[in-house]
């Protein structure tokens, strides 16, 4: 007798196992291709036009039987490429921003097949509840992997790393084969990973011109290889440092470990600033307060067919005895849970203190952060402060102005206070490290504001490659399910913005007196 898998009993513990089914191989496969963009960045691109190539061959929703279908046919797209063939049908839309919410944590680095588990039977109960139809699988979500295939198109490591080999041996000056580590089969095939992961060669295009070449060429050619690697100099790890890729727009494709980001923690201040900037501002504080008092949410709100809770659904209650008559299995989703309602928000304000915010501009900054932290304590949204600056890209120093388990106190409103210009400005490293901060948070809604004086500017980061760098740190953080917003005070901005801030909402005040009254009214709209 065939015994059943763990995971086929999950399947049947829910009425419409293939729906289950379905559900589990569409968030497995996002959690995966989540954690294979985080760990490979070189292959991201490629890795998104491939989900946009494969959402193209996907089911038309004509081609489907019912909404419930449709519905799930819409999370598939979604969670492969961040978007859909067709326009969403209006009775679909709600669910489906609920499902992508809920799928959300899948993202995370954290997340297992636990946590898949879990959301599967979360989006399993919230389709199932709105779309009453029955469900027939879609057909097929993916083929299995074929190893020979991936021989073909991609190489092996190890058949190519043992082929050069030979073919060095094989030279006829040699009389015994070379025991050198360096061309041994071993370090050859480390070779060929590093080429892969970092430059995206794969071992059978290495393999190709390796049979084209005389025995006594091949050792050349692979040092040519490793100076490939090795003259990009990539940084090297630094106790208490974090290193980045940044995007080569020159050569379309990832630099690993280019950029290092310093953490420091500001220190200091008096109390006169905050002082000075909530008697300035008070009657627009009231206001603020006001305004984001009626954002809170409050009271409690009932959820239906849960399995547990303080009182029986007598909807349910009725349709068991019901299902229990007709001999049917019964649903035990008869309870009502009473929870409170929260904002389930985490939210980084990533301000621009470089040597370009002098005067005006860093002054305009800080009042603003110091409004906007008044606000999010009323709403009690869960936030954190953050600066940059720094001078090349050994040395962008990320400062913790308040981190997200930091309480808002005269601590924090200090170090707003003692924030001030510095050096130059590399906007996506610290992106990219806000990202990860904003990465290990279990709040379902994730946001990062950027505030900038302006274009990114440090010593050889300028120009196009800098606006494309920037770009792509905000589209990593949107594949991540971070929602970013970036405000400028620079007045020639709307020539690159557009470009930089593709993947990103943005908006341009053109008077940085306007900045601590603008950015309330943009986080209210933002978050609302």
């Amino acid at each position: 007798m065939t015994e059943i898998s763990d995971i086929e009993k999950f399947y049947a513990l829910f009425p419409e196992p293939a729906l289950a089914k379905d559900l589990i191989t569409i968030l497995e496969d996002y959690r995966i291709k989540s954690r294979l963009q985080a760990e490979y960045p070189v292959l991201g691109e490629q890795i998104s036009e491939m989900n946009v190539y494969m959402v193209s061959k996907r089911p038309s929703l004509d081609d489907l039987g019912n909404d419930k279908q449709r519905a799930v046919e819409l999370v598939a797209q979604s969670l492969i490429a961040g978007t859909t063939k067709e326009e969403v049908p209006e009775n679909i839309e709600q669910t489906l921003a609920q499902a992508l919410s809920i799928s959300q944590p899948l993202s995370s680095l954290h997340a297992d097949v636990h946590e898949t588990a879990r959301v599967a039977a979360e989006l399993y109960f919230l389709i199932d509840d709105t779309f009453q139809e029955p469900y027939q699988p879609l057909n097929p979500f993916s083929a299995p992997l074929d190893q020979s295939e991936v021989n073909q198109n991609i190489g092996n490591f190890g058949r190519t790393a043992r082929k050069i080999s030979e073919k060095m041996d094989s030279e006829p000056a040699k009389s015994t084969p070379d025991e050198d580590t360096k061309n041994s089969e071993d370090a050859v095939k480390e070779l060929l990973r590093a080429l892969f992961k970092e430059k995206g060669i794969k071992p059978i295009e290495v393999e190709t011109r390796i049979d084209a070449l005389e025995p006594t060429k091949v050792e050349d050619y692979l040092r040519d290889l490793e100076t490939l690697i090795r003259d990009e100099k990539e940084l090297h790890s630094e106790h208490g440092t974090y290193l980045y890729p940044e995007w080569g727009s020159d050569i379309k494709d990832y630099r690993l470990n280019w950029s290092r980001v310093r953490e420091r923690t500001l220190e200091g201040g008096s109390d006169e600033f905050y002082l000075d900037t909530v008697q300035k501002y008070s009657g627009l504080i009231k206001r603020i307060r006001v305004e984001f008092q009626m954002l809170r949410p409050e009271g409690l709100v009932k959820l239906r067919r849960q399995f547990d809770g303080d009182d029986i659904d007598l909807d349910s209650a009725v349709q068991y005895f019901i299902d229990k008559r007709l001999r049917l299995s019964p649903s035990e989703r008869n309870y009502v849970r009473t929870v409170k309602r929260t904002r389930d928000i985490a939210a980084a304000f990533l301000v621009d203190v470089s040597g370009s915010t002098v005067g005006a501009t860093i002054m305009r900054e800080k009042e603003a952060l110091i409004l906007m932290s008044e606000a999010l304590e009323e709403l009690g949204d869960i936030f954190a402060i953050y600066g940059f600056s720094g001078h090349g890209r050994d040395n962008v120093v990320f400062y913790i102005v308040k981190d997200f388990d930091e309480p808002y106190d005269q601590r924090v409103q200090r170090k707003i206070s003692t924030m001030t210009n510095e050096q130059s400005t590399r906007i996506a490293p610290a992106i990219r490290h806000t990202t990860t901060k904003l990465r290990r948070r279990e709040e379902k809604t994730k946001m990062l504001v950027l505030l900038s004086d302006g274009k990114p500017l440090d010593l050889d980061y300028y120009g196009t490659y800098a606006i494309e760098d920037t770009r792509m740190a905000l589209k990593e953080a949107q594949r991540y399910g971070i929602k970013s917003f970036c405000i400028t005070v620079d007045r020639k901005a709307a020539e690159y913005l557009p470009r930089m801030y593709a993947n990103s909402r943005w908006v341009v005040i053109d008077d940085v007196a306007k900045l601590p009254d603008k950015i309330t009214r943009i986080y209210k709209r933002f978050t609302t």
